[in-house]
């Protein structure tokens, strides 16, 4: 996707680049940050295929913070609010409650994983190689290939879905998630330059 189709996408097709955030479409905001998970799939493989002899400390270093805190913030804009949206308005498809309950099972695993995985690049990255390059490697391989595949299956289920089902309150109401979210990276950055 280019940065104008992008561009278009978040701002619903109108608008300029100075558009308001509660102008912006949401769903587009989540297939944003669904492009920045895979860009992270990227990294994870990249240091995956460079193991045990090639380190790149940057990607590391980058990989951490998206592990530790962007995933975080993506899995509660989701659960806290896309899901409970769509559950509202499935009308007891009980097809589209089983699929968002096993997305959520995903994500608590995803989660977990990724904090390990994050404490292992911390030490790649201060050390400039890894205890266990083996051992990283495969967690790298298993983490990257199931996120892919849960995006994938978000981007084709749950995303189509949200575009069908939601109302433009619904729609508000995401919007609403997403900035507070944009004003808690606000908080968490305001705080980093006080330091």
């Amino acid at each position: 996707m280019s940065p104008q189709s992008l561009h278009l996408r978040l701002v619903g097709g109108r608008g300029d680049a100075g558009q308001p955030l509660d102008r912006i479409d949401p769903i587009a905001v989540i297939e944003v940050d669904h492009l920045l998970k895979f860009e992270l799939c990227d990294v994870l493989e990249r240091l995956a295929d460079g193991l045990p002899h090639e380190t790149i400390k940057s990607q590391a270093e980058v990989a951490v913070t998206v592990l530790r805190q962007g995933l975080p913030d993506h899995i509660v804009l989701e659960e806290r609010y896309l899901f409970p949206l769509l559950k509202k308005r499935n009308n007891g498809d009980a097809r589209v409650r089983s699929v968002l309950e096993q997305l959520e099972h995903e994500h608590d695993h995803d989660e977990a994983f990724s904090f390990e995985i994050a404490e292992e690049l911390e030490r790649l990255a201060d050390d400039g190689r890894a205890s266990n390059a083996e051992m990283l490697g495969y967690m790298l391989r298993g983490y990257f290939v199931s996120l892919r595949r849960h995006i994938k299956w978000e981007n084709a289920t749950v995303l189509p879905l949200a575009r069908q089902m939601l109302t433009a309150a619904d729609l508000d109401e995401l919007r609403e998630g997403i900035m507070e979210r944009s004003r808690r990276h606000a908080g968490r950055l305001s705080g980093i330059h006080s330091l």
